[in-house]
């Protein structure tokens, strides 16, 4: 039996949506807030997020493995932010950023320091 232009459109379609089901966030951006683990080891952290009247969007204790981020979502939109990093016996350090819809903040956690962006 030959195999038809339509049967094998259908395929490709249902391939194709298996293949993406579960990375909307992929296509549709960073998390909001994100802390990475550069360091050889496991760490703990105390990760906050403030706006600019003193709000706590996010207070959390992570642990994130070797290699490996904490990620939080739906906390952003425009405004000033504070995010700050609290490494259990290692760095701590805090930004302020000024965000438009879409930013990402992130924190990359070194040994002795921690480095701060905004995608």
């Amino acid at each position: 039996m030959a195999t038809t232009r339509r049967a094998t459109l259908v395929g490709t379609a249902i391939a194709g949506t298996t293949f993406l089901a579960g990375c909307s966030s992929i296509l549709g951006g960073n998390p909001d807030v994100v802390v990475f683990n550069r360091t050889d080891s496991e760490l703990r952290a105390d990760i906050t997020l403030v706006d600019t009247d003193g709000e706590e969007l996010l207070s959390k204790r992570a642990a994130i493995e070797p290699d490996d981020a904490f990620e939080h979502d739906e906390v952003l939109s425009s405004g000033t932010y504070t995010l700050s990093v609290d490494v259990e016996g290692g760095p701590s350090g805090e930004r302020e950023f000024d965000v438009e819809d879409g930013d990402s903040l992130q924190a990359r956690v070194d040994e002795d320091d921690i480095e701060f962006n905004k995608l």
